[in-house]
């Protein structure tokens, strides 16, 4: 079985796929689906409303919102990445915080599959695989030295 550690870099590669993919999807606020969708940006961006002292539209929120997500997908990049070096240094400490992400990205693949389409709903669930899978090996006991190495280990602390 592959270590936490691989199965974790996995994860980050499956996010900054789907991070990229995002913001391919995203970043031109350009309507590709002709008039109607033109439409409702133009009402999107037309509705403007006080809200705490500020004055916004839904397109504020909306563009906002994708901004935010690509912010919060490139920090789990970030984290899984040194979470799979903590995972090999120190796994105690690595279960927890992977547990977390494994919990978030869950709930991230139901929102996908419920509100949006294939494309993060697949990738959202094979990160959550790789996140399950990670845990897996965090969560196993840890196989014994061979003998032979017990034994080397054993003769070099008595000699140092």
């Amino acid at each position: 079985m592959m270590k936490p550690r691989i199965w974790l870099r996995i994860a980050a590669g499956l996010q900054a796929f789907g991070t990229v993919g995002h913001n391919l999807a995203t970043l031109n606020p350009q309507p590709t689906h002709g008039a109607p969708e033109q439409a409702v940006f133009d009402a999107m961006r037309g509705f403007k409303f006080e809200i705490m002292g500020s004055t916004r539209s839904t397109w504020d929120f909306y563009r906002g919102y994708q901004f935010s997500t690509t912010v919060t997908f490139v920090l789990t990049v970030a984290l899984l990445w040194l979470l799979s070096n903590t995972s090999s240094r120190a796994p105690r400490e690595a279960k927890p915080l992977v547990l977390a992400l494994l919990i978030a990205q869950l709930c991230s693949v139901a929102i996908g599959w419920e509100f949006f389409f294939a494309g993060p709903g697949v990738v959202g669930s094979l990160i959550a695989i790789c996140l399950a899978l990670a845990m897996v090996g965090l969560y196993r006991p840890e196989r014994p030295a061979p003998l032979e190495a017990r034994l080397v280990n054993a003769s070099q602390t008595v000699r140092g």
